[in-house]
């Protein structure tokens, strides 16, 4: 599977895959970008995603969104305040979220796909290709199932996650 930087679109090596041997993760960025993106020259993350055609959430290490670009927000129908500084069950709608635990702290938290995900490529840096993900959308006793493909990848002390189709079960 090739790999290429998002923005300027530089070869990032191959990743072997069975699955997706023809797929791009076109959400990789190379050491140049990245250092235009948070060094001295400090371009805002939120430009730099907006140039995406993806939606693209970047995810803190609390699992709180730092951030997500034009299309996630489109996709999530959320303004940025409603996005930045929220746990990412909340921002997705979780019905688990608004149990009295709250998001992360209940019984279905530990399986949850989208966490379990994100949480494996902070602590290993490994990116995830394309994870099918069952959510539990709206309240939980108003509910419906929304099927998600993601992908992640660590950037720094992020880590950027595509949703690369969703839709209802």
């Amino acid at each position: 599977m090739k790999r290429i930087c998002a923005w300027c679109k530089k070869g990032l090596g191959t990743i072997s895959s069975e699955l997706h041997a023809d797929d791009i993760i076109t959400h990789g960025i190379c050491d140049e970008c990245q250092k235009k993106l948070l060094g001295p020259q400090k371009v805002a993350w939120l430009e730099f995603l907006d140039s995406l055609n993806m939606p693209v959430i970047v995810i803190d290490t609390t699992v709180h969104v730092a951030t997500a670009n034009k299309s996630a927000r489109i996709l999530l129908q959320k303004d940025l305040p409603e996005i930045e500084g929220i746990l990412g069950g909340v921002v997705f709608e979780c019905a688990y979220s608004l149990l009295p635990e709250g998001c992360g702290n209940t019984v279905h938290c530990s399986g949850c796909t989208i966490r379990n995900t994100v949480m494996d490529t902070f602590k290993t840096g490994s990116s995830h290709l394309k994870v099918q993900v069952s959510l539990t959308h709206g309240t939980p006793d108003n509910n419906q199932e929304i099927l998600f493909l993601i992908s992640t990848e660590k950037v720094m002390d992020a880590v950027l996650l595509r949703i690369d189709s969703a839709g209802n079960e």
